[in-house]
């Protein structure tokens, strides 16, 4: 029905519209630097989907899907690292070519670029795992899963939408964070927290582990936005 296509489109997509209207559209080079950073996400995806095609079908088990996880994630990670040296490759150049201005880019300029390479992340996302699925919501019946009756499909992929757009956001601002002050802790923990976000969804295989993930995933979500917004503001400040 038209209502559960909106409902669902709004508590999946309309937080990070939202952010994107009030934060990244007010610079135009942010708004650029997304959509290339959401091109380059998809890409990567149909180049990971490509190496999985192999593999398919995958048994209904979570082994299988573990592995299958634990490897995307390993190829966004190291992907990840090469967006850095490419951004702060960038910057150099940018910086060496307006030198004469005076201009300079400050960390918190640096924390805005790695934010906008996130959203560009987590849009990908939502394209690919959510919004593709969404037209089938204009029917007049809902689909579930044995395994977790409590709520449809279509719920729960606006649910992980939101979840991982918060997510992978906040981790690239985070991860950069990591690269700029040579700060392991960052850096791994925005990899121990990618992968961890992502095998809470096996709950899925579970009975009932989706009413258990999706709060636990927004809830992460929620705290990482706490402290990258925490951690702008520190830089800011400075």
């Amino acid at each position: 029905m038209p209502i559960d296509f909106f409902g669902l489109f709004f508590l999946g997509l309309g937080p990070g519209i939202a952010f994107f209207l009030v934060v990244i559209a007010r610079k135009s080079f942010l708004v650029l630097l997304s959509l290339f950073s959401t091109f380059v996400w998809l890409v990567v995806l149909l180049i990971t989907s490509a190496i999985f095609r192999g593999f398919v079908p995958l048994k209904v088990l979570q082994g299988p899907y573990a592995g299958m996880l634990i490897a995307s994630v390993a190829i966004q990670e190291a992907v990840r690292y090469g967006l850095w040296r490419m951004n702060r490759k960038a910057v150099e150049t940018l910086e060496s070519m307006s030198r004469s201005s005076g201009h300079r880019f400050s960390q918190l300029d640096r924390l805005y670029m790695a934010m906008a390479w996130g959203y560009g992340h987590a849009a990908c996302h939502a394209i690919f795992f959510f919004l593709s699925m969404l037209p089938l919501t204009v029917g007049d019946g809902t689909y579930y899963i044995d395994a977790c009756p409590q709520m449809s499909i279509f719920l729960v992929g606006a649910l992980y939408c939101l979840a991982f757009g918060m997510l992978l956001t906040c981790l690239m601002v985070v991860a950069f964070d990591g690269y700029m002050g040579r700060k392991p802790a960052h850096v791994g923990a925005a990899a121990v927290l990618h992968l961890g976000a992502a095998l809470l969804t096996l709950l899925n295989f579970r009975s009932g582990g989706c009413v258990v993930a999706m709060p636990v995933l927004i809830a992460a979500g929620l705290l990482m936005t706490v402290y990258t917004v925490g951690i702008c503001w520190k830089t800011g400040a400075r």
